[in-house]
């Protein structure tokens, strides 16, 4: 019996999970750590443990969880007017910051754009507005760390030279997930370095210019000279753009139908993106080429975003997942793909 238990006892050991591990317990444990593990991939403090399909909102405005998200397709200005705590930023201009600087809390420019969209009654969804904020409050900061990376690990870069990093919304809709991820990174944010935004989609709509004006009576460097819009396909985009650009670029899409989402990842692929983040929907005949019994296992959505995760990893990606609230949308996986330099 006793022996019995001294095998439990050193499987559990062997087997016990990396965070039951003893710290490291002095400076040259430290180092000589460091020293044998180089990747920046490993476990990052500010990054959760586990994955979490359903998470909190982070941002500005919380949705309540109804029977179908599309009962929060109403216009930003009617949930404040609804609201008995929002409707009183209709009627005021004084939450505004008088002057949004480089040290600007990101929480806060997201709470005056917001407020400032429904006061404005700007043509937008909360719904579209609560999926653009959470979307970048979940991807934005690991986005935009791994284009300062791929800066640091530039031999010919210095830190006096001036970069430039493009964010790229493709099938962007009214592009106004783009134009939040430049309004969060106010000049002066990173230095040296100038930030743009491309919007892609077949056709621009209306409220696109009438929302950028808007958030540009907030956010002032959101204007036509960094936010350019293209009118086109995106596998005709695709074709006619640059496989190298000068600095980083960064890629994002929100519910590229189907398999345009595909051909996101394609184009991050092919053109060497220092990183990119699409939240899928429209799975049907997505999942193809999964093997049949993960088919069968984890249904069609989940298949196929395993699918491209093991694509993106193949092509030098390193994959994560993260989801924004399920209140929003039931179509709320994220996948992250940050490039090993």
């Amino acid at each position: 019996m006793v022996a019995t238990f001294k095998i439990i006892t050193s499987l559990h050991a062997a087997f016990a999970s990396p965070r039951s591990m003893p710290p490291l317990s002095s400076d040259n444990d430290v180092a000589s750590y460091k020293q044998k593990h180089k990747s920046t991939y490993g476990a990052k403090q500010n990054h959760p443990t586990t994955y979490d399909d359903n998470p909190v909102f982070k941002g500005p405005l919380q949705l309540q969880q109804t029977e179908s998200p599309d009962l929060h397709r109403n216009r930003i200005h009617h949930y404040y007017r609804d609201n008995d705590q929002l409707c009183k930023y209709l009627d005021k201009d004084d939450n505004i910051p008088t002057h949004i600087t480089s040290s600007t809390s990101t929480n806060t420019i997201l709470k005056a754009i917001c407020d400032h969209l429904a006061r404005s009654n700007a043509p937008v969804d909360v719904k579209e507005v609560t999926e653009s904020m959470e979307f970048y409050l979940r991807s934005g900061k690991r986005l935009i760390g791994a284009a300062k990376r791929g800066f640091q690990n530039n031999a010919e870069d210095t830190s006096n030279s001036q970069r430039t990093i493009t964010i790229k919304d493709l099938c962007c809709g009214h592009g106004l997930t783009g134009m939040l991820f430049l309004a969060c990174l106010p000049p002066g944010r990173i230095q040296n370095t100038t930030i743009q935004t491309i919007l892609v989609d077949q056709t621009e709509p209306q409220s696109h210019s009438i929302l950028r004006d808007c958030i540009s009576e907030i956010c002032p460097w959101i204007s036509e000279e960094t936010v350019t819009f293209i009118s086109s396909p995106l596998e005709e985009y695709a074709l006619n753009e640059a496989k190298e650009e000068a600095g980083a670029t960064i890629v994002i899409s929100t519910h590229a139908c189907g398999s345009l989402t595909d051909k996101v990842v394609e184009y991050s692929i092919d053109t060497k993106v220092s990183s990119t983040a699409i939240m899928p929907c429209c799975y049907t005949g997505t999942d193809r080429g999964a093997p049949y019994g993960i088919r069968r296992m984890l249904g069609v959505s989940l298949s196929a975003d395993i699918r491209r995760s093991f694509h993106l990893q193949e092509h030098d990606y390193h994959v994560d997942f993260a989801a924004i609230p399920k209140a929003i949308t039931p179509m709320n996986r994220i996948v992250l793909a940050e490039r090993r330099i």
